[in-house]
């Protein structure tokens, strides 16, 4: 079961096999096949600044992009491997601005500071890095959305805390090719956004509430270790029960950690809400 829990996740992050080893076959049943895994490949990348979030200790990263990362970052929610030199272990990193928002060939992230991202958090100007083209399948709002013809999504609820607000980001922001908001808050539909922190000094792009308010999407803060006017108490998943509009007629965007994603689908779940519209991007 762990091996196939593995296997589904090193499809969807975007490794693709190579060739098989045959493995000697027990007695009466057909030889066995490991499959080998192959790297990403790493383009040479240019850290062009570094500035504090609002919230402490994550950090707002705007990394070049080459033209194949651009074309390849396709959907919000998509990740990219980041690593300051060829024999260093590379990081997970969700992209935090929108596909089609790629202002002069960068990608932004959201990045906490920890002992293996000092090298990019705690640069001082430009830096080299080496950066792998987007991966994953990110979160498939915009076909979910036009999926099922006798299924209106009048509501878009996402759940994130901590730097698990990156990719929600990307969604908030993503604009259709036409220019307008890819999920038409405001007109088409609402959307509400659940946001997760210990406190406001720990959250993440509160200078962006207000345009997101603007654009169709009501911020909740939900904090675990403080109050504040306006925000929730508690975890995502104790703020969200009796305050989503119109749940049958809502889909889910998770980004958080396991036991937040799992109690967000289990109470989504019991407001009658498919598992097919609970959406996260791995």
């Amino acid at each position: 079961r762990h091996l196939a829990l593995m296997l589904v996740f090193l499809l969807a992050a975007g490794f693709a096999p190579r060739d098989g080893l045959r493995l000697p076959a027990a007695p009466g049943r057909a030889p066995r096949v490991r499959m080998a895994w192959a790297e990403p490949v790493f383009d040479s990348a240019v850290v062009r600044s570094v500035k504090q979030s609002t919230g402490k200790e994550l950090f707002e990263v705007v990394i070049e992009a080459n033209d194949a990362a651009l074309d390849a970052y396709t959907t919000p929610g998509q990740f990219v491997q980041l690593r300051p030199s060829a024999d260093a272990k590379p990081g997970f990193f969700a992209i935090a601005s929108a596909p089609r928002k790629a202002e002069a060939g960068t990608f932004e992230f959201l990045i906490k500071r920890t002992d293996s991202t000092e090298w990019v958090c705690g640069a001082s100007g430009q830096l080299d890095a080496q950066m792998c083209s987007p991966m994953g399948k990110g979160f498939k709002v915009e076909e979910l959305v036009d999926a099922d013809p006798d299924w209106a999504c009048l509501n878009v609820v996402l759940c994130g805390a901590g730097s698990g607000i990156a990719p929600l980001r990307a969604v908030i922001e993503a604009d259709a090719e036409d220019g307008s908001p890819l999920l038409a808050f405001g007109s088409k539909r609402t959307g509400q956004l659940f946001y997760g922190a210990r406190s406001l000094e720990d959250m993440a792009y509160q200078d962006r509430f207000e345009a997101w308010e603007k654009r169709g999407v009501r911020v909740t803060p939900v904090l675990s270790r403080a109050e504040a006017p306006g925000a929730a108490k508690g975890y995502v998943q104790d703020a969200m029960p009796g305050k989503v509009d119109t749940p049958e007629s809502s889909m889910f965007v998770l980004c958080g950690a396991k036991e937040m994603n799992e109690a967000i689908k289990k109470i989504a779940t019991d407001m009658g809400v498919p598992l097919e519209r609970l959406l996260t991007n791995f």
